[in-house]
């Protein structure tokens, strides 16, 4: 059977105190008894020189001679007087010539007995009279000591209460004390016993400055390491079944992406195997067909190249200043031929001498990646407006356009491969929908980032933001 520490302290107290308050009971009474016993000692010396004097004196007084025959005629009167003198009962015996009295007599010395008698205390001094060395007579005084034992009897009760009151106090402060010190200990078993169910959000109220509060603030730490790696484990966990989810609908993209073409190429391969070249104008319309959806198919396979080596750690990027305005012009000139296909205008406002740390050819391929989205997207005679500026620490690059927009539920999307909004999705056949994922990858890794707003019918906001280089 277990015990647990507070009945231990209690008991430990309990007997500590009870061993120690009993030999302070068994001191005092031991003490208390040998000073009464003094005290007695002591008056009956008193009394037994006193008597001598008062027997000399009285025969003195008297004028007679002591002797056998005048202690036999004066041992009533001097009885009384002698008892009137010292305050108690005097009794005088005499020897009567018997020769065994006299024998008893002879060895006979002063002594004084205690007796106890109906709640009395007597106490009895006997001793021989004397008349030149011999024993004429014997002497009983007796004195009564019951207010000396009543008085020693009270301060041994008045004692044992004290006793009983220290040791009372002291057992209950020992239960007070005791379940004071193990309440901590309580308090961490029961966390203990919580993180064991895996309930980590707990918290220690444990304040003291003693062992067991540095305990406590130790546990506690320990239960923030591991709630934070189970946070970690968690979080890891969730993000491989992200990457798998995302894998596998990478993958059915890349199938439907890659199978479509391949269908067409296929089918009108096989028709025209089958029928020759007798239909000219279908051999014309097959082979165009062909030639399309291969460049398709082509356009798609290096988008999937560019986008792997973009997510992978062996891109090479060859990072230099460059100056960010200069970038933007050179891609808003090189754009504005194919806008101009759609009555499209760019305009174009940049803040002179922002530089940025990147690679050059990279962060031009994004520019001209975003305005041709821009234009694929917007509406006909409309306007594309592209701006640069610095904005804090950071080197930003705004594009927008005005045209369709993005519905809501499809923004958090867009930088996902493969993904395309539901109402462009038939109208831009010949996109892979990678273009901006391979813009986000560029842009993560020149430690920048990109943001996307868009309201329907009215056109969508582009924001790219690189770290200033201040070299």
């Amino acid at each position: 059977m277990k015990f647990p520490i507070q009945f231990k302290i209690v008991v430990v107290f309990s007997i500590v105190i009870f061993v120690g308050l009993s030999a302070m009971l068994f001191v005092s009474y031991r003490v208390t008894e040998q000073n009464m016993y003094r005290t007695i000692d002591g008056d009956m010396i008193n009394a037994k020189t006193n008597l001598d004097i008062y027997i000399n004196q009285y025969f003195l007084v008297h004028k007679k001679r002591m002797s056998k025959k005048t202690l036999v005629t004066e041992k009533s009167r001097l009885s009384q007087e002698l008892t009137a003198g010292i305050g108690g009962p005097v009794t005088i015996s005499y020897i009567n010539g018997d020769k065994s009295q006299v024998e008893s007599t002879s060895r006979a010395q002063t002594s004084y007995t205690i007796n106890r008698v109906d709640h009395k205390v007597i106490v009895t001094l006997s001793f021989p009279i004397l008349q030149k060395q011999s024993t004429i007579g014997f002497l009983n005084y007796q004195k009564d000591y019951s207010q000396l034992y009543q008085r020693n009897a009270r301060f041994q009760s008045i004692i044992k209460m004290f006793a009983a009151i220290i040791f009372s106090f002291i057992f209950i402060a020992s239960i007070i004390i005791s379940k004071k010190i193990t309440k901590p200990i309580r308090e961490l078993t029961e966390s203990s016993n919580q993180v064991t169910l895996g309930n980590f959000d707990i918290d220690i109220l444990i304040s003291s400055n003693d062992e067991v509060g540095e305990l406590a603030r130790r546990f506690q730490i320990m239960i923030k390491h591991i709630k934070d790696q189970i946070e970690i484990i968690e979080q890891e966990r969730d993000e491989v079944k992200q990457a798998q989810t995302q894998s596998k609908v990478f993958f059915d993209n890349v199938t439907h992406e890659l199978k479509t073409p391949l269908t067409t190429i296929l089918g009108y391969a096989q028709i025209l195997k089958d029928n020759g070249f007798t239909d000219s104008p279908f051999f014309e319309k097959g082979i165009n067909y062909i030639i399309r959806e291969s460049q398709r198919l082509n356009r798609t396979v290096v988008d999937i190249l560019e986008l792997s080596q973009s997510a992978t750690l062996s891109t090479t990027y060859r990072f230099e200043k460059v100056d960010i305005s200069e970038i933007a012009k050179e891609a808003c000139e090189d754009m504005r031929i194919k806008a101009r296909k759609y009555n499209i205008n760019i305009h174009f406002q940049l803040q002179e001498g922002l530089f940025a740390l990147g690679d050059r050819d990279k962060l031009k391929e994004v520019l001209l990646n975003l305005l041709d989205n821009s234009i694929k997207y917007g509406y006909v005679n409309s306007a594309i407006y592209v701006e640069s500026y610095k904005n804090k620490e950071e080197v930003v690059l705004k594009i927008k356009d005005e045209g369709k927009g993005i519905p809501e539920e499809d923004i958090i999307h867009v930088f996902e491969p493969f993904y395309r909004a539901k109402k462009n999705r038939l109208q831009e056949k010949g996109s892979a929908g990678l273009g901006l994922t391979i813009v986000k990858n560029t842009i993560d890794d020149h430690h920048g980032s990109i943001k996307l707003q868009s309201i329907l019918n009215e056109g969508t906001e582009i924001k790219v933001s690189l770290p200033e280089d201040k070299r």
